[in-house]
C-alpha cells in the first residue's frame, strides 16, 4: 500500500492528539491500554492504519452520553408522545406518584448478559432525571401489563441502535408485535444509526423510533469520503478496506465472521461504558489465542 507522502507526521499527530485526549479525560481510557493497542501495530504501514482508526474514533464520554439522554427525554422523545405539551410533559408523568399508565422498558433478552446496556440506561435515567423507579419495569413485566390492559405507553430504552436487528428479535421474543394495536411503542436509544431505523420501520412499523444522535453511511470506516480525505489519493477506501482485512484474518480479530461489525457498519463509535459490536472489532475485540489486545470495552 502506497502511503501518503506525509505519513509520519499524520502518526506522530494522531497519536500525541490522542494522548492528550485521554490525559484530558475527554477520552477515558486508560493510557496502559491504549500503548497496549498501538503496539500491536508494527511498520509504517500498520501504524498509519492506527492512526487513521484513532482519527476516525467518535467516542462518547459518560457526561456526554448522560446530556444525550436528557435531552432524548426531554425533546426529541416528549415531543413524539405529547405533540401539543411542554418539553416536560413526559419527565411530569414519570416523576408522578399516579399511575399514568406509561412504562420504561430495557432492551434486554434473556440471553443477554448482566452487563446489557439497557438496563444501564435505566439507572442512568434513574439518577439523572429523578424518574420513579415504580414506572420502570423489565420486558417481561411489560407483556404481563399489556395483557392485563394496565398500560398504554412503552418506551423502550437503549443506549445504541446498529442495524435494528437486534432490536427486532427483542421485540418479538418478548410478543410485543401481537400487541401492536393494543398500546403505543416508543423506541428512544440514545444513539441511532439510519440503517437501524429504516430496518425497524420496515419491520415494525408501528414502533416510532427517536434518538438524541443520528448516524448514517458517512460515518463508516471504509466510506468514499472519509478515505478521500485519509488517503490523499494515495489509498482508496477499497485499498483500505481490503487492507484490513488482511491484517484482521492474520491476528484473529473476526469474531463469528464478522470482520466489520454487526451489519457490516463498520463504525469507529463507543461510549465509557461499552462499545456497539456494529463498531469495527479491531477496537473491542480481544483474542486469547492470538494476543490481540482492544483498545476500546465490548
Amino acid at each position: 500500500m502506497s502511503l501518503p507522502e506525509n505519513s509520519i507526521y499524520f502518526v506522530e499527530s494522531v497519536i500525541n492528539e490522542s494522548r492528550q485526549l485521554i490525559d484530558r479525560g475527554v477520552w477515558d481510557i486508560r493510557m496502559a491500554r491504549f500503548d497496549s493497542w498501538i503496539k500491536q501495530f508494527c511498520g509504517p504501514e500498520e501504524e498509519y492504519f492506527c492512526a487513521c482508526l484513532l482519527d476516525q474514533l467518535t467516542f462518547r464520554t459518560t457526561q456526554q452520553f448522560e446530556a444525550s439522554l436528557r435531552s432524548l427525554f426531554r425533546s426529541n422523545l416528549n415531543g413524539k408522545i405529547f405533540t401539543e405539551f411542554s418539553d416536560l410533559e413526559l419527565l411530569g408523568k414519570l416523576e408522578e406518584r399516579k399511575d399514568q399508565r406509561l412504562r420504561v422498558v430495557p432492551v434486554i433478552c434473556e440471553s443477554d448478559p448482566p452487563t446489557k446496556s439497557g438496563p444501564l440506561v435505566l439507572r442512568r435515567l434513574q439518577r439523572i432525571l429523578q424518574i420513579r423507579q415504580k414506572w420502570m419495569c423489565w420486558p417481561w413485566q411489560a407483556a404481563e401489563m399489556i395483557h392485563k390492559n394496565e398500560v398504554d405507553i412503552i418506551i423502550f430504552v437503549d443506549d445504541f441502535l446498529g442495524s435494528g436487528v437486534q432490536f427486532e428479535r427483542f421485540f418479538k421474543q418478548w410478543k410485543f408485535h401481537e400487541t401492536s394495536e393494543e398500546v403505543s411503542y416508543f423506541y428512544a436509544p440514545v444513539v441511532a444509526h439510519q440503517q437501524g431505523i429504516k430496518h425497524i420501520s420496515t419491520k415494525l412499523p408501528f414502533v416510532r423510533v427517536t434518538s438524541a444522535e443520528t448516524l448514517n453511511v458517512s460515518h463508516g470506516f471504509f466510506d468514499d469520503a472519509v478515505w478521500n480525505q485519509l488517503g490523499q489519493g494515495c489509498v482508496s477506501a477499497n485499498d483500505a478496506k481490503i487492507w484490513y482485512g488482511t491484517f484482521t484474518e492474520h491476528h484473529g480479530i473476526r469474531p463469528r465472521d464478522m470482520e466489520l461489525g454487526v451489519g457490516d457498519l463498520a463504525l469507529t463509535f463507543g461510549f465509557s461504558h461499552s462499545t456497539p459490536n456494529n463498531s469495527l472489532p479491531i477496537l473491542w475485540y480481544e483474542n486469547e489465542q492470538t494476543g490481540w489486545q482492544p483498545i476500546l470495552e465490548r
